[in-house]
């Protein structure tokens, strides 16, 4: 599987980004005949891409140039990633949790990302930032088959 998509760097399209996580995450579950654990494998793909994709409408510099973000999809055997792409800033992903007793509305995503993921990695490349997560499926074969 080799697909991407390209969208404004706008919170009006976060939808269409998790739904096509969750569909990515879904044929790649059924590419495997996965059955058990489909949903929860399906479920922290989407939340990671909604997080990354979140975060990278959240910063990006409004200017006159209009901003996107891309999303490329691709499977290998039993992995399935994610790579998130914009133009905006440089960032550390260096994680900081905020203090948790104060009840933040923000600060947990990136600690999200990497708590769904099995792998996370963050890179600058040509003025891009670049967020790879890849999740392993561990499978359970449908019976039958």
């Amino acid at each position: 599987m080799n697909t991407t998509i390209i969208l404004p760097a706008e919170m009006c399209y976060l939808r269409l980004a998790t739904v096509t996580a969750w569909t990515a995450a879904e044929i790649f579950s059924n590419s495997l005949n996965a059955e058990n654990g489909i949903h929860d494998f399906c479920h922290a793909f989407k939340l990671a891409v909604c997080e990354t994709f979140s975060n990278s409408v959240r910063h990006a510099v409004h200017s006159k140039e209009e901003k996107n973000v891309t999303i490329r999809f691709s499977s290998s055997n039993d992995r399935l990633t994610a790579l998130v792409s914009d133009s905006n800033l440089p960032f550390d992903p260096v994680i900081t949790l905020p203090d948790i007793e104060k009840y933040p509305e923000g600060g947990f995503g990136l600690f999200l990302i990497r708590q769904l993921m099995d792998e996370v990695v963050f890179t600058r490349e040509n003025g891009m930032n670049l967020v790879a997560m890849t999740k392993k499926l561990t499978v359970e074969h449908k019976q039958g088959n």
